[in-house]
Protein backbone atom coordinates (compact mmCIF):
# COMPACT_ATOMS: atom_id res chain seq x y z
CA UNK A 1 0.00 0.00 0.00
CA UNK A 2 0.88 3.40 -0.78
CA UNK A 3 2.14 5.17 2.66
CA UNK A 4 0.65 8.73 1.69
CA UNK A 5 -2.79 6.44 1.21
CA UNK A 6 -2.30 4.78 4.32
CA UNK A 7 -1.63 8.20 6.18
CA UNK A 8 -4.78 9.94 4.59
CA UNK A 9 -6.70 7.05 5.50
CA UNK A 10 -5.50 6.54 9.02
CA UNK A 11 -6.10 10.31 9.19
CA UNK A 12 -9.85 10.76 7.85
CA UNK A 13 -11.69 8.74 10.87
CA UNK A 14 -10.17 11.02 13.12
CA UNK A 15 -11.46 14.11 11.96
CA UNK A 16 -14.86 12.35 12.27
CA UNK A 17 -14.69 11.27 15.54
CA UNK A 18 -14.29 14.57 16.72
CA UNK A 19 -17.17 16.50 15.68
CA UNK A 20 -17.27 19.16 18.44
CA UNK A 21 -13.47 20.02 18.22
CA UNK A 22 -14.21 23.20 15.96
CA UNK A 23 -16.68 24.26 18.49
CA UNK A 24 -14.29 24.00 22.00
CA UNK A 25 -12.04 26.20 19.58
CA UNK A 26 -14.46 28.50 19.03
CA UNK A 27 -15.90 28.35 22.60
CA UNK A 28 -12.18 28.88 23.77
CA UNK A 29 -11.83 31.50 21.46
CA UNK A 30 -14.93 33.37 22.91
CA UNK A 31 -13.51 32.61 26.58
CA UNK A 32 -10.48 34.27 26.16
CA UNK A 33 -11.82 36.76 24.36
CA UNK A 34 -14.59 37.90 27.04
CA UNK A 35 -11.56 37.08 29.67
CA UNK A 36 -10.19 39.83 28.23
CA UNK A 37 -12.82 41.90 28.06
CA UNK A 38 -13.86 41.38 31.49
CA UNK A 39 -10.37 41.66 32.59
CA UNK A 40 -7.84 43.81 30.22
CA UNK A 41 -5.14 43.90 32.12
CA UNK A 42 -4.89 40.30 31.19
CA UNK A 43 -3.70 41.94 27.83
CA UNK A 44 -0.69 42.98 29.33
CA UNK A 45 0.19 39.92 31.79
CA UNK A 46 0.50 37.83 28.01
CA UNK A 47 2.31 40.05 26.17
CA UNK A 48 5.46 41.07 28.99
CA UNK A 49 4.99 37.08 30.98
CA UNK A 50 7.01 38.39 33.24
CA UNK A 51 8.47 40.75 35.51
CA UNK A 52 11.26 42.10 34.64
CA UNK A 53 13.94 45.30 35.96
CA UNK A 54 13.53 47.32 33.15
CA UNK A 55 9.29 46.95 32.84
CA UNK A 56 8.88 50.73 33.36
CA UNK A 57 9.39 51.34 29.26
CA UNK A 58 5.83 49.56 29.39
CA UNK A 59 4.58 51.57 31.83
CA UNK A 60 3.67 55.05 32.34
CA UNK A 61 5.61 56.57 34.65
CA UNK A 62 6.25 60.13 36.69
CA UNK A 63 9.43 61.46 37.09
CA UNK A 64 11.09 61.98 40.70
CA UNK A 65 12.81 65.05 40.14
CA UNK A 66 16.45 65.52 41.50
CA UNK A 67 18.27 68.65 41.82
CA UNK A 68 21.62 69.69 42.53
CA UNK A 69 23.96 66.73 41.90
CA UNK A 70 25.74 65.64 45.11
CA UNK A 71 28.23 62.77 43.53
CA UNK A 72 29.69 60.22 45.58
CA UNK A 73 33.17 60.47 46.50
CA UNK A 74 34.54 57.38 44.69
CA UNK A 75 37.42 55.86 46.72
CA UNK A 76 38.05 52.22 44.91
CA UNK A 77 39.56 49.54 47.10
CA UNK A 78 41.17 46.56 45.96
CA UNK A 79 40.68 44.61 49.30
CA UNK A 80 37.17 44.78 48.67
CA UNK A 81 36.54 42.10 45.88
CA UNK A 82 34.03 39.11 46.68
CA UNK A 83 34.95 35.59 47.26
CA UNK A 84 34.73 33.35 44.60
CA UNK A 85 31.88 31.78 46.03
CA UNK A 86 29.95 35.01 46.54
CA UNK A 87 30.73 35.74 42.75
CA UNK A 88 30.13 32.64 40.78
CA UNK A 89 26.33 32.67 42.36
CA UNK A 90 26.29 36.64 41.80
CA UNK A 91 26.77 35.92 38.16
CA UNK A 92 24.91 32.90 38.14
CA UNK A 93 21.67 35.41 39.34
CA UNK A 94 22.63 37.47 36.67
CA UNK A 95 23.37 40.10 38.67
CA UNK A 96 23.49 43.87 37.17
CA UNK A 97 25.24 46.21 39.79
CA UNK A 98 27.19 45.75 42.78
CA UNK A 99 27.93 48.35 44.68
CA UNK A 100 29.46 49.28 48.28
CA UNK A 101 29.54 52.33 49.73
CA UNK A 102 31.65 52.35 53.26
CA UNK A 103 32.21 56.00 55.84
CA UNK A 104 30.18 57.34 52.77
CA UNK A 105 32.37 56.78 49.90
CA UNK A 106 32.11 54.41 47.16
CA UNK A 107 34.36 51.54 47.83
CA UNK A 108 33.62 49.08 45.23
CA UNK A 109 31.51 49.28 42.41
CA UNK A 110 30.81 47.06 39.48
CA UNK A 111 28.38 46.76 36.79
CA UNK A 112 27.71 43.65 34.66
CA UNK A 113 25.28 42.68 31.66
CA UNK A 114 23.42 45.69 31.10
CA UNK A 115 24.05 47.51 33.69
CA UNK A 116 25.83 50.95 34.37
CA UNK A 117 25.96 53.85 36.67
CA UNK A 118 23.20 55.65 34.49
CA UNK A 119 21.08 52.57 34.41
CA UNK A 120 17.76 52.51 36.15
CA UNK A 121 16.40 49.06 37.32
CA UNK A 122 13.47 48.69 39.03
CA UNK A 123 12.88 48.11 42.35
CA UNK A 124 9.58 45.95 42.93
CA UNK A 125 8.93 45.79 46.32
CA UNK A 126 11.95 47.96 47.76
CA UNK A 127 9.32 50.70 46.94
CA UNK A 128 7.34 49.53 49.84
CA UNK A 129 10.25 50.36 52.14
CA UNK A 130 10.26 53.82 50.45
CA UNK A 131 7.31 54.30 51.28
CA UNK A 132 7.68 53.52 55.16
CA UNK A 133 10.28 56.49 54.70
CA UNK A 134 7.67 58.24 52.96
CA UNK A 135 5.26 57.71 55.98
CA UNK A 136 7.64 58.95 57.83
CA UNK A 137 8.45 62.80 56.79
CA UNK A 138 4.29 62.84 56.55
CA UNK A 139 4.17 62.41 60.65
CA UNK A 140 7.01 64.51 60.74
CA UNK A 141 5.83 67.22 59.79
CA UNK A 142 2.50 66.79 61.31
CA UNK A 143 0.92 65.79 57.66
CA UNK A 144 -0.24 61.93 59.59
CA UNK A 145 -0.87 63.07 63.49
CA UNK A 146 -0.04 59.73 64.51
CA UNK A 147 0.67 56.29 63.00
CA UNK A 148 -2.59 55.10 65.36
CA UNK A 149 -4.75 57.00 63.13
CA UNK A 150 -7.47 54.94 61.49
CA UNK A 151 -6.42 54.22 57.53
CA UNK A 152 -10.12 55.77 57.19
CA UNK A 153 -9.08 59.26 58.47
CA UNK A 154 -7.34 59.60 55.17
CA UNK A 155 -9.23 57.17 52.94
CA UNK A 156 -13.09 57.09 53.85
CA UNK A 157 -13.86 55.19 50.48
CA UNK A 158 -12.06 52.25 51.69
CA UNK A 159 -14.84 49.84 52.66
CA UNK A 160 -15.03 46.56 54.10
CA UNK A 161 -16.78 43.41 55.86
CA UNK A 162 -16.61 44.08 59.64
CA UNK A 163 -15.17 41.20 62.20
CA UNK A 164 -18.14 42.47 64.24
CA UNK A 165 -21.41 42.79 62.57
CA UNK A 166 -22.75 44.06 65.56
CA UNK A 167 -19.92 46.97 65.70
CA UNK A 168 -19.03 47.82 62.22
CA UNK A 169 -17.18 51.04 63.08
CA UNK A 170 -14.94 48.55 65.39
CA UNK A 171 -13.13 46.51 62.28
CA UNK A 172 -12.49 49.43 60.36
CA UNK A 173 -10.75 51.92 63.17
CA UNK A 174 -8.66 48.86 63.98
CA UNK A 175 -6.98 49.32 60.66
CA UNK A 176 -4.53 51.67 61.49
CA UNK A 177 -1.19 52.93 59.60
CA UNK A 178 0.69 51.01 62.02
CA UNK A 179 -0.65 48.20 61.44
CA UNK A 180 -0.58 48.48 57.42
CA UNK A 181 3.10 49.67 58.04
CA UNK A 182 3.89 45.80 59.71
CA UNK A 183 1.74 44.48 57.36
CA UNK A 184 -0.40 42.78 60.31
CA UNK A 185 -3.72 44.66 58.83
CA UNK A 186 -5.82 41.65 58.42
CA UNK A 187 -6.22 41.81 54.61
CA UNK A 188 -7.58 39.21 52.82
CA UNK A 189 -5.17 40.34 49.85
CA UNK A 190 -3.74 37.08 48.16
CA UNK A 191 0.19 37.97 47.46
CA UNK A 192 0.04 35.04 44.29
CA UNK A 193 2.75 36.05 42.09
CA UNK A 194 1.80 33.16 39.39
CA UNK A 195 -2.12 33.47 39.31
CA UNK A 196 -2.59 35.35 36.17
CA UNK A 197 -6.26 36.36 37.43
CA UNK A 198 -5.46 37.19 41.35
CA UNK A 199 -5.07 40.69 42.35
CA UNK A 200 -1.46 40.81 42.52
CA UNK A 201 -1.44 39.94 38.74
CA UNK A 202 -4.05 42.44 38.36
CA UNK A 203 -2.36 45.59 40.35
CA UNK A 204 0.82 45.16 38.66
CA UNK A 205 -0.88 45.17 35.49
CA UNK A 206 -3.83 46.95 35.96
CA UNK A 207 -5.08 50.54 34.46
CA UNK A 208 -7.26 50.98 37.90
CA UNK A 209 -5.27 50.27 40.98
CA UNK A 210 -6.79 52.82 43.08
CA UNK A 211 -10.30 50.27 42.69
CA UNK A 212 -8.41 46.89 43.05
CA UNK A 213 -6.77 48.25 46.52
CA UNK A 214 -10.40 49.11 47.71
CA UNK A 215 -11.15 45.94 47.23
CA UNK A 216 -8.96 44.49 50.14
CA UNK A 217 -11.64 43.51 53.09
CA UNK A 218 -10.30 42.44 56.79
CA UNK A 219 -10.78 38.65 57.64
CA UNK A 220 -8.29 38.60 60.20
CA UNK A 221 -8.41 40.42 63.44
CA UNK A 222 -6.10 43.53 62.48
CA UNK A 223 -3.02 43.96 64.85
CA UNK A 224 -2.83 39.88 65.61
CA UNK A 225 -1.19 38.60 63.01
CA UNK A 226 1.71 39.34 60.29
CA UNK A 227 1.12 38.32 56.53
CA UNK A 228 3.46 40.10 53.81
CA UNK A 229 0.74 41.85 51.31
CA UNK A 230 1.63 44.02 48.98
CA UNK A 231 -1.74 45.37 48.68
CA UNK A 232 -1.43 46.45 52.13
CA UNK A 233 1.47 49.16 51.17
CA UNK A 234 -0.66 49.75 48.20
CA UNK A 235 -3.58 51.22 50.70
CA UNK A 236 -0.29 52.90 52.78
CA UNK A 237 0.81 54.85 49.74
CA UNK A 238 -2.67 56.39 48.81
CA UNK A 239 -3.49 57.05 52.85
CA UNK A 240 0.09 59.57 52.77
CA UNK A 241 -0.62 60.78 48.61
CA UNK A 242 -3.99 62.12 50.23
CA UNK A 243 -2.19 63.38 53.57
CA UNK A 244 0.10 65.18 51.98
CA UNK A 245 -1.62 65.98 49.17
CA UNK A 246 0.97 65.42 46.68
CA UNK A 247 1.61 62.84 44.70
CA UNK A 248 3.73 59.76 45.91
CA UNK A 249 6.58 61.12 43.19
CA UNK A 250 6.57 64.90 44.20
CA UNK A 251 6.67 64.20 47.57
CA UNK A 252 10.07 61.78 46.99
CA UNK A 253 11.45 64.47 45.33
CA UNK A 254 10.52 66.50 47.99
CA UNK A 255 11.46 64.74 50.59
CA UNK A 256 14.44 62.43 49.28
CA UNK A 257 15.54 62.81 45.80
CA UNK A 258 16.87 66.50 45.95
CA UNK A 259 17.99 66.60 49.72
CA UNK A 260 19.95 63.63 48.91
CA UNK A 261 21.42 65.01 46.19
CA UNK A 262 20.24 62.03 43.80
CA UNK A 263 22.28 62.39 40.67
CA UNK A 264 19.38 61.33 38.74
CA UNK A 265 15.84 61.86 37.77
CA UNK A 266 14.20 58.57 39.18
CA UNK A 267 10.71 57.32 37.71
CA UNK A 268 7.61 56.03 39.76
CA UNK A 269 5.54 53.77 37.33
CA UNK A 270 1.80 54.13 37.30
CA UNK A 271 -1.54 52.49 37.01
CA UNK A 272 -2.10 54.73 33.85
CA UNK A 273 -1.05 58.03 32.01
CA UNK A 274 -1.08 60.48 35.15
CA UNK A 275 -2.72 57.84 36.97
CA UNK A 276 -1.62 56.23 40.42
CA UNK A 277 1.70 54.95 41.48
CA UNK A 278 2.58 51.52 42.28
CA UNK A 279 3.54 52.21 45.98
CA UNK A 280 3.60 47.99 46.75
CA UNK A 281 6.56 48.10 43.70
CA UNK A 282 8.16 49.96 40.97
CA UNK A 283 10.46 52.77 41.49
CA UNK A 284 12.99 52.85 39.22
CA UNK A 285 16.77 54.47 40.11
CA UNK A 286 20.58 53.95 39.26
CA UNK A 287 22.11 51.59 42.17
CA UNK A 288 24.54 54.54 43.26
CA UNK A 289 21.23 56.73 43.77
CA UNK A 290 19.32 53.98 45.41
CA UNK A 291 22.62 53.53 47.78
CA UNK A 292 21.41 57.01 49.13
CA UNK A 293 18.38 55.77 50.64
CA UNK A 294 20.49 53.03 52.69
CA UNK A 295 22.82 55.67 53.72
CA UNK A 296 20.11 58.05 55.19
CA UNK A 297 19.09 54.88 57.03
CA UNK A 298 22.46 54.33 58.63
CA UNK A 299 23.04 57.66 59.23
CA UNK A 300 19.70 57.26 61.21
CA UNK A 301 18.19 60.41 59.25
CA UNK A 302 21.41 62.29 59.33
CA UNK A 303 22.08 64.18 55.52
CA UNK A 304 24.97 67.20 55.65
CA UNK A 305 25.40 67.64 59.04
CA UNK A 306 21.96 68.38 59.55
CA UNK A 307 18.61 66.22 60.38
CA UNK A 308 16.32 65.02 57.15
CA UNK A 309 13.98 62.46 59.17
CA UNK A 310 13.61 61.92 62.80
CA UNK A 311 15.85 59.52 64.40
CA UNK A 312 13.12 58.18 67.13
CA UNK A 313 10.86 57.34 63.71
CA UNK A 314 13.94 55.48 61.92
CA UNK A 315 15.17 53.67 65.11
CA UNK A 316 11.33 51.99 65.27
CA UNK A 317 11.30 51.27 61.29
CA UNK A 318 14.06 49.15 62.01
CA UNK A 319 12.96 47.62 65.25
CA UNK A 320 11.23 44.01 64.91
CA UNK A 321 7.89 44.05 65.75
CA UNK A 322 7.63 40.97 66.87
CA UNK A 323 3.64 40.43 65.69
CA UNK A 324 3.25 36.40 65.12
CA UNK A 325 3.66 35.35 61.50
CA UNK A 326 1.45 32.91 60.09
CA UNK A 327 3.79 29.72 61.64
CA UNK A 328 3.21 31.33 64.82
CA UNK A 329 6.56 32.79 65.73
CA UNK A 330 7.44 36.20 66.58
CA UNK A 331 8.18 38.57 63.77
CA UNK A 332 11.68 39.61 64.35
CA UNK A 333 13.02 39.78 60.70
CA UNK A 334 10.36 42.59 59.99
CA UNK A 335 10.00 46.50 61.01
CA UNK A 336 7.89 49.25 59.24
CA UNK A 337 8.13 47.81 55.29
CA UNK A 338 11.59 47.14 56.46
CA UNK A 339 13.22 43.47 56.56
CA UNK A 340 15.97 43.28 59.30
CA UNK A 341 18.34 40.09 59.36
CA UNK A 342 20.76 39.14 62.31
CA UNK A 343 24.47 38.72 62.00
CA UNK A 344 26.81 37.76 64.26
CA UNK A 345 28.32 41.17 64.35
CA UNK A 346 24.82 43.04 64.63
CA UNK A 347 21.44 43.66 62.85
CA UNK A 348 21.20 43.88 59.24
CA UNK A 349 18.51 46.36 58.02
CA UNK A 350 17.35 46.00 53.99
CA UNK A 351 15.00 47.02 51.64
CA UNK A 352 14.23 43.93 49.46
CA UNK A 353 12.72 43.39 45.59
CA UNK A 354 11.44 39.85 44.56
CA UNK A 355 13.77 39.58 41.78
CA UNK A 356 16.66 39.95 43.53
CA UNK A 357 17.14 43.79 44.49
CA UNK A 358 18.69 44.41 47.59
CA UNK A 359 20.08 47.65 49.50
CA UNK A 360 21.51 45.92 52.57
CA UNK A 361 22.66 48.64 55.82
CA UNK A 362 25.37 47.06 57.73
CA UNK A 363 25.93 49.64 61.13
CA UNK A 364 28.69 47.52 62.15
CA UNK A 365 30.87 48.23 58.92
CA UNK A 366 29.33 51.88 58.39
CA UNK A 367 28.74 50.47 55.27
CA UNK A 368 25.84 50.30 52.80
CA UNK A 369 25.66 47.57 49.86
CA UNK A 370 23.53 47.45 46.71
CA UNK A 371 22.88 44.60 44.42
CA UNK A 372 20.44 45.02 41.51
CA UNK A 373 19.93 42.16 39.04
CA UNK A 374 17.59 39.53 37.30
CA UNK A 375 17.42 36.50 39.72
CA UNK A 376 17.24 35.86 43.51
CA UNK A 377 18.49 32.56 45.04
CA UNK A 378 17.15 29.89 47.28
CA UNK A 379 15.28 31.16 50.76
CA UNK A 380 17.07 30.01 53.67
CA UNK A 381 14.54 30.92 56.66
CA UNK A 382 13.01 34.31 55.98
CA UNK A 383 15.79 35.74 53.78
CA UNK A 384 17.36 34.31 50.59
CA UNK A 385 20.92 32.49 50.40
CA UNK A 386 22.64 36.06 48.50
CA UNK A 387 21.86 38.63 51.34
CA UNK A 388 23.64 35.65 53.94
CA UNK A 389 26.55 35.55 51.25
CA UNK A 390 26.94 39.46 50.78
CA UNK A 391 26.46 39.80 54.76
CA UNK A 392 29.25 37.37 55.53
CA UNK A 393 31.15 38.88 52.79
CA UNK A 394 30.96 42.27 55.08
CA UNK A 395 31.57 40.32 58.40
CA UNK A 396 34.65 39.18 56.60
CA UNK A 397 36.17 42.45 55.61
CA UNK A 398 34.68 42.79 52.22
CA UNK A 399 37.81 40.69 50.79
CA UNK A 400 38.70 36.32 50.22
Amino acid sequence: MNPQTSSDAESTPSVKSNPLKPALIAFSFVLLASLLFIKPYLIRAVIYNFPDIYDYKHFSNRAVHAGKAEPWEVALDPKFKPDTTLEHRLKDLKTTSLLVVQNGKIVYEKYDLEGGPQVLSGSFSMAKSIIALLTGFALQDHQIQSLDDPLIQYLPEWQYKSLNPEDPALARASVTLRRLLTMTAGSNWSEDYVNPFGITTESYYGDDLFRTALRQQVIVKPGSVFNYQSGVTQLLGMAVSRAVHQSLADYASEKLWIPLGAEHEALWSLDHEDGLEKAFCCFNATARDFARLGQLVLQKGMWKDHSLLNTAYLEEMVKPHQVLDRKGEPTNYYGFQWWIEQSHQGPVYYMRGILGQYVLVLPFKNAVIVRLGHKKGERIDHTFEEVKLLIDWAEQGFSP
